[in-house]
Parts: structure tokens; sequence; C-alpha cells
């Protein structure tokens, strides 16, 4: 399944810290893309895991270490 439309204006709509994890095998979502929605969000970290596009299924140790590293530092966050 794929997903259509124009989700910029969603994407766009906060600017509350982002996790943006990539599969960098992913088909789904390429990493130019993945590079342009960590470009417009303020606040967005990027990370590509090597993986395809369900990281948190096939890499679940990685994901983890990837979401629990990034909530880790919401505590140091300026507010």
């Amino acid at each position: 399944m794929h997903l259509n439309g124009d989700h910029w204006d969603d994407w766009l709509a906060s600017d509350c810290p982002a996790l943006l994890i990539r599969g960098s095998r992913s088909t789904v979502l390429s990493s130019e893309h993945a590079r342009d929605m960590a470009a417009r969000r303020p606040h967005t970290r990027l990370i590509e895991i090597p993986a395809g596009h369900t990281v948190h299924e096939t890499v679940p140790v990685e994901f983890a270490a990837a979401v629990s590293e990034f909530l880790g530092a919401l505590c140091t966050y300026p507010e």
C-alpha cells in the first residue's frame, strides 16, 4: 500500500521536536524526500538506519535505541 496525497501541511503544522527514522533501503520514502522533510520542519532529527521501510519491525533494537536517544535528549531541550 502506498500513501498518496500532499501531507506537507500536516507535517509542517507543528514545530515540536520530531524524530524521523528512515530505513536506508526503503523504497517508500526516498532519502531526498526525508532530508527535505527534516530541513523544512524545525527541530526535526533525521536518522537513517540500515533497513527497509518497516524499521521498527526489521531492526527493533536499533529502532528502540534511536527513539530512546532522541527522547533522552528532550530532557535537555530548551523551552
